[in-house]
């Protein structure tokens, strides 16, 4: 039986590999136990069945050898444990040397582990591969934003863009790069187009309604927020964010409560705990004298 391996997707911002285990042609109920859990949802699963797979590798075709590793080695990334991760990736790409999947995957892992270089190398070697593939571009640039080379970053974003003109997931990373670079009406621009090829894709959503808020157009920004807090509502960003854009008009009352919400998913985001804090103090002080202190009502920044 033959195992298709993961599907990676990097946030422009982040280096995270994002992971859609399957089967190719066999329901779950075909697959032998390890192979269920090798293709796990849960991390520590997915370890434990395809390490009990490698175990006995020989008895695998190539391919099921190259879908144990990556998919281990992505599970093993989840957990952040991105020596092995890399180590895995290493050995799969010994199975099979021009698996842009997997240099990609091994790219990612080398970025969130700092080595920039390495994921440099990886990245560019998949487009060498495969230079019609929009998510290597993707990847490449995130890594040259890290390295604080713009300019190149957003060459190979606009090639992504050219690439894939049917998704939303490279023209709103062209649109991340645009927002932290201050150019709001271009990011807008391309997150607008990612809206109208999948209108709900909540970091698009999130993105523009960054970017009306800084540009101090919180009602734009609330219409974006609400739409991503309803797509997602355990999205901890998406409450954050809209919970700035009510402080910005000065409902501190709704923006305590996506505070507070967003503690209730994420108890260690700090921007949260602050706004919740500053909020509380004004809507104490409002009680008090009916008016806000204007330092601490500032509205803070929007994260992307």
């Amino acid at each position: 039986m033959r195992h298709v391996f993961s599907r990676i997707i990097r946030s422009s911002s982040a280096g995270v590999l994002i992971v859609a285990l399957s089967a190719s042609a066999a329901s779950a109920a075909q697959l032998s136990p390890a192979w269920k859990l090798c293709h796990a949802a849960d991390p520590d699963e997915r370890i434990k069945g395809c390490t009990q797979i490698l175990s006995d590798a020989k008895r695998e075709p190539r391919h099921n050898q190259l879908a144990a590793y990556v998919n281990r080695g992505a599970a093993f990334q989840a957990k952040g444990d991105y020596a092995r991760a890399i180590e895995d990736y290493s050995q799969a790409l010994q199975i099979e040397p021009g698996s842009v999947v997997t240099l990609l995957a091994r790219g990612a892992a080398h970025q969130a582990k700092g080595d920039l270089d390495a994921a440099l190398a990886d990245d560019s070697q998949a487009i060498a591969r495969d230079r019609k593939s929009a998510a290597a571009y993707v990847a490449r640039a995130s890594v040259l934003r890290a390295k604080g080379d713009g300019e190149k970053a957003l060459a190979d974003l606009d090639e992504a863009a050219s690439l894939d003109r049917k998704s939303a997931a490279a023209v709103a990373a062209r649109a991340n790069y645009l927002h932290t670079k201050g150019d709001h009406e271009r990011a807008i621009a391309d997150y607008s187009e990612a809206l109208k090829r999948e209108p709900n894709h909540v970091p698009a959503l999130i993105g523009r309604g960054a970017c009306h808020y800084a540009k101090a157009d919180y009602d734009k920004a609330l219409v974006d927020l609400d739409a991503a807090v309803k797509a997602e509502p355990n999205n901890a960003t998406a409450l954050l964010n809209r919970a700035n854009a009510w402080r910005g008009k000065k409902d501190y009352a709704r923006a305590k409560a996506d505070y507070d919400a967003a503690l209730a998913l994420k108890p260690d985001l700090s921007a949260a705990r602050k706004g919740s804090d500053d909020v509380s103090k004004i809507l104490a002080r409002q009680t008090a004298t009916n008016a806000a202190t204007p330092d601490a009502s500032a509205s803070p920044q929007l994260r992307q």
